[in-house]
């Protein structure tokens, strides 16, 4: 996995604290061994659920993504990736 600090920086001066989201989905793809977007949201937004300051980090995430989330054919709208997220989250965000 190959962290660009340039683009965490990016994302954290738009949302502070929303690259954080971004790494452990990364980690997600990994961990579950899958090329899925969708389920590596899923899984960074379970594991975050119950780690230390992780609802904050779910939180500053989607911000980011509301304001600057674009549609993509593997992950749908903004507003559909969000709802992924707060699905998986499970966490009242």
């Amino acid at each position: 996995m190959f962290l660009c600090p340039a683009r965490a920086e990016l994302v954290d001066s738009q949302v502070k604290d929303a690259s954080h989201f971004y790494v452990v989905h990364e980690y997600g793809l990994l961990a579950i061994r899958t090329n899925s977007d969708k389920l590596a949201d899923c899984w960074a937004a379970h594991q975050l659920a119950r780690a230390p300051n992780g609802p904050h980090y779910v939180k500053q995430w989607i911000t980011h993504w509301s304001n600057y989330g674009m549609t993509r054919p593997t992950l749908g709208t903004p507003a559909q990736r969000i709802a992924n997220v707060r699905a998986c989250c499970a966490c009242g965000i």
